[in-house]
């Protein structure tokens, strides 16, 4: 399942930069993709269904948004999805767009008399709007069998970043603050500098670049730089 955490990064940076569109991406994926327009930080209706979607449930955007809460209760199993609201709901008020919102679920797949178990990737992403970056959430659901064919196919409509891939896991683990402070590292802050910006004492800026050095590895600032322009933290 991390490869397609994974790759979620590397598609919301795709779709962010421009470099292409979520229907293209859709077009080649063997499984759900699905993009939902949001009110700040609020999810609003359903914008997009790749056509993969659409044929598994036998549904449309637009009947989607018309059966509303219904929706949820004529493809899911109702105590499951109440979790998950709950799950999205704190992801949600976090507002931190390098998480991930990560669950399983049972879907009632067209044709089927069994629920089929689903694996959800769901990312808070920022993609070029009229004029300035819009939010969005995209949804990633794939059927558990056949995971390896998904991810397969991600890895190539992305063309994969191998750096990226070696390094997720570290970047994922690092805290809001140390991703904060690389930023500023690299944006050619001094330790003082970044103490004042931050209201934090010297000792805690030192702290925290000893727990970066540790986390990430980096020996020197150029190892540093490379790894925050790969995760988009340099401004």
């Amino acid at each position: 399942m991390t490869q397609l955490d994974t790759q979620m990064f590397g598609l919301s940076k795709s779709l962010k930069k421009g470099e292409f569109d979520v229907v293209d991406f859709g077009a080649v994926i063997p499984a759900a993709v699905m993009l939902h327009d949001m009110d700040g930080l609020q999810p609003l209706g359903c914008r997009y269904m790749n056509n993969w979607g659409c044929e598994h449930l036998q549904t449309s955007v637009e009947e989607i948004n018309q059966l509303g809460e219904e929706y949820y209760e004529k493809y899911f199993v109702k105590e499951e999805s109440l979790a998950i609201f709950q799950g999205m709901t704190q992801y949600l008020f976090v507002g931190d767009f390098d998480k991930q919102y990560n669950f399983f679920q049972r879907v009632k797949v067209h044709g089927k008399n069994e629920y089929t178990w689903f694996y959800t990737v769901c990312k808070m992403i920022k993609i070029p709007g009229t004029s300035m970056l819009d939010n969005k959430i995209i949804l990633l659901a794939s059927p558990i069998i056949g995971m390896n064919n998904v991810i397969s196919r991600v890895t190539k409509a992305l063309d994969q970043d191998e750096f990226i891939s070696r390094h997720y896991r570290v970047f994922a683990d690092l805290t809001q603050r140390e991703k904060e402070i690389i930023t500023l590292l690299t944006n050619g802050r001094s330790s003082a500098e970044i103490a004042d910006q931050l209201f934090i004492s010297l000792h805690t800026v030192s702290t925290h670049r000893k727990n970066i050095i540790r986390k990430t590895t980096c020996k020197s600032f150029a190892e540093l730089l490379r790894f925050a322009i790969a995760f988009d933290l340099v401004d």
